[in-house]
């Protein structure tokens, strides 16, 4: 007797049906956050990058600290200006928090 359906089509029409679901409901999910849901807190963004700023500039301290532990002194210089670099822009970033 032969159906409709093979054995081996029917768990890629249930897949299909699935993808095609959850595309829908992520679809919905989307539609339904409102416009103004997201607020922009401009301090909070000040913060933020001032927290990422020092911790680029951490990062590099170490990596200064590790390779002059090291001996080696011409890496530690590059890794040092990559600190300082990244020190400027989080001094940069605390003058746009003054309003904060």
């Amino acid at each position: 007797m032969r159906t409709s359906t093979s054995p081996a089509r029917a768990p890629r029409r249930l897949l299909r049906a699935g993808a095609a679901l959850s595309l829908a409901a992520l679809g919905l999910a989307v539609a339904a956050a409102p416009a103004s849901a997201a607020r922009h807190d401009s301090c909070a963004t000040a913060r933020a990058v001032f927290r990422a700023q020092m911790n680029e500039a951490r990062f590099w301290l170490n990596a200064a600290d590790t390779l002059a532990a090291g001996g080696n002194t011409a890496s530690a210089a590059a890794a040092t200006a990559e600190a300082e670099y990244y020190m400027g822009l989080a001094n940069e970033s605390l003058g746009e928090m003054e309003g904060c």
